[in-house]
């Protein structure tokens, strides 16, 4: 099984189970102790002017209004990186669209490094924080809604082509 998916797999496991499986890296195990009981795998659902936007984050926090994913990467994740991140814009404006303020946007980050035996963990991690302005996430839509025209029309010509 591929890497990320299982860790996502483990990582949904113990949320919604408390169920901690052989796969899952060991020196995480205390970190994600306060995520059990959060919703995983929460799905969204997101309309933008006849633009069907759909997804699952990775875990929802209802009490505190936080958006939670998370990351393996051996790139480590930035504030910048965060703030950018077109996948926490949606997630945070989908949320807002349903509830009543926008919700803080976290990312839990692990490291990863190549091996001869594919991917491991390095055992850096942490977490980022940030809440977007409401500028920001309307520019998450006026992208989305470029992106789909874009993409319709590279299909439509296509389509004349062949």
């Amino acid at each position: 099984m591929d890497f990320g998916k299982r860790f996502a797999e483990d990582t949904e496991a113990f949320i919604k189970n408390g169920i901690i499986m052989e796969t899952f890296p060991d020196f995480y195990i205390d970190k994600i102790q306060g995520f059990k009981g959060l919703e995983a795998e929460k799905p969204i659902s997101l309309s933008i002017n006849d633009i069907q936007v759909i997804g699952y984050i990775d875990a929802w926090d209802l009490a505190n209004n936080k958006v939670i994913d998370f990351k393996t990467s051996g790139r480590p994740w930035t504030m910048d990186t965060l703030k950018t991140s077109l996948q926490m814009k949606v997630y945070a404006l989908a949320m807002f669209v349903n509830g009543d303020t926008i919700p803080e946007s976290q990312i839990n980050w692990l490291g990863t490094k190549r091996t001869k035996n594919g991917l491991s963990f390095t055992g850096e991690s942490y977490e980022l924080n940030h809440t977007f302005e409401m500028e920001e996430l309307l520019k998450a839509i006026v992208l989305i809604e470029q992106t789909c025209k874009q993409i319709s029309e590279v299909y439509k010509s296509f389509l004349h082509t062949n």
